[in-house]
C-alpha cells in the first residue's frame, strides 16, 4: 500500500496539479510509469537506511551478547527493505503488462543496478547504526537529510527540466544514476555508457568499505554504550 499511496499522492501533486510531465528524451510520456520507476530504488534506500539506523539500538538484547554479530541486523532490515522493493516490482511488471508499457529486454541492467544499490544502502546503514549508539539524534537528522536526497534525484521531475549548470552536478548524485537505470531496465533501453556509472559504483564501494570499517571498529563498545 505504501508505494501506491505515494505514486497516487506524487502523480496528483506533480502531473495534475504542477503539470509535470517526463519530456523529451524519456523513455515513457506517462508520467506515473516515469515516477514509479524512480520510486522502487528510492523506497527500498529510504527505508533501509532509516530501520538500520536504529537496527542497533532497537536490540539492545542481542547486541549485549558479544557472540552476536550485530552487523547481521544491518544486513537484515536493508534485505527486508529489498523484499518489499521486490514485492512493487513484481505488481509495477503486472501494471506494465496490462498496459502494454512492459518490455523484458532491459531487465538484465537490474543485475547490475540492485547488487550497486544494496552495497551502497548497507554502506550508509552500517554508518548510520554505528553513530546513533553514541549520537541518539542520528536517527533524527537522517529523517531529516532523506527527503533532501529525495528532490536533488530526479525521480519527480525528469533531469531536462534542472539548469543546465546544475545538471552534471546532478549526474554526479549516485541515486540520480541508479534511478536512471532503473527507467532503462522496465522500459526496455539499454546499458548506459560504463564512464557514466563510474560515480555510483565509487560512492558504492566508499560507502560500504568506510561504513564497515568504522561499524567494526566500534562494535566492542556497542554493550556499554547501550
Amino acid at each position: 500500500m505504501q508505494p501506491l499511496w505515494s505514486l497516487a499522492l506524487f502523480t496528483f501533486l506533480f502531473s495534475t496539479v504542477m503539470k509535470i510531465s517526463p519530456g523529451i528524451g524519456e523513455r515513457t510520456s506517462n508520467f506515473a510509469i516515469f515516477l514509479f520507476c524512480g520510486l522502487l530504488p528510492w523506497m527500498a534506500m529510504n527505508e533501509g537506511i532509516s530501520r538500520a539506523t536504529t537496527a542497533i539500538t532497537d536490540s539492545a538484547g542481542l547486541v549485549k551478547k558479544m557472540s552476536f554479530p550485530s552487523e547481521l541486523l544491518v544486513f537484515a532490515v536493508v534485505l527486508a527493505a529489498l523484499l518489499h522493493e521486490a514485492i512493487a516490482a513484481v505488481l509495477f511488471g503486472v501494471v506494465l503488462s496490462v498496459g502494454g508499457h512492459f518490455s523484458a529486454s532491459g531487465l538484465g541492467i537490474l543485475l547490475i543496478a540492485v547488487p550497486l544499490q544494496v552495497i551502497l544502502t548497507v554502506g550508509l546503514g552500517l554508518f548510520a547504526a554505528a553513530l546513533h549508539v553514541f549520537f541518539r539524534d542520528t536517527a533524527q537528522i537522517i529523517v531529516m537529510l532523506m527527503p533532501g536526497w529525495f528532490y536533488i534525484t530526479p525521480i519527480v521531475y525528469p533531469i531536462g527540466l534542472v539548469p543546465v549548470q546544475l545538471q552534471p552536478l546532478l549526474e554526479l548524485n549516485p541515486l540520480t544514476i541508479l534511478v536512471k537505470l532503473y527507467r532503462e531496465a522496465f522500459l526496455g533501453g539499454e546499458l548506459p555508457a560504463l564512464t557514466s556509472l563510474l560515480p555510483l559504483v565509487f560512492f558504492a564501494c566508499i560507502s560500504f568499505a568506510s561504513g564497515l570499517w568504522f561499524f567494526m571498529r566500534v562494535r566492542p563498545t556497542f554493550a556499554d554504550e547501550i
